[in-house]
C-alpha cells in the first residue's frame, strides 16, 4: 500500500468516526444526514455532500424512513439512528478496524 493509499484509508476511517460521534451527541443517539454532512464539509473532512460510501459501511445504520439508504440519504434529509453495535463502539466495549473513534 503506498502513501496515498494510507492516507486515504485513513481519511475513511476518520470519517466514519466522525459520524458514530455525531450521533452520540444527538438526541437520542439521533441527526440529521444534511448536519452531519454539512459539518464535515465545513471542517474540511469532506469536499462533497455523498457521505454514502461511508453510511454504506456503518451498514447497520438506521434510517428513520424506510423509503431511505446510505445513497439516497442527504437527498431526502433523513434522521439517522445510531444502532446497539453503534453505541458500543464509541464507548469502546467493541473494536472495528475500519473505524477510527
Amino acid at each position: 500500500m503506498n502513501e496515498q493509499e494510507r492516507a486515504e484509508v485513513q481519511q475513511n476511517k476518520a470519517i466514519r468516526g466522525y459520524i458514530i460521534r455525531s450521533l452520540v451527541k444527538g438526541y437520542n443517539n439521533t441527526a440529521l444526514i444534511r448536519q452531519i454532512t454539512n459539518a464535515m464539509m465545513a471542517e474540511g473532512l469532506i469536499i462533497s455532500p455523498d457521505i454514502g460510501k461511508y453510511l454504506d459501511y456503518l451498514e447497520d445504520a438506521e434510517f428513520t424512513n424506510r423509503k431511505v439508504n446510505a445513497y439516497n440519504a442527504y437527498s431526502k434529509d433523513t434522521v439517522i439512528k445510531l444502532t446497539k453495535e453503534g453505541v458500543d463502539l464509541a464507548e469502546g466495549t467493541i473494536e472495528d478496524a475500519g473505524v477510527d473513534i
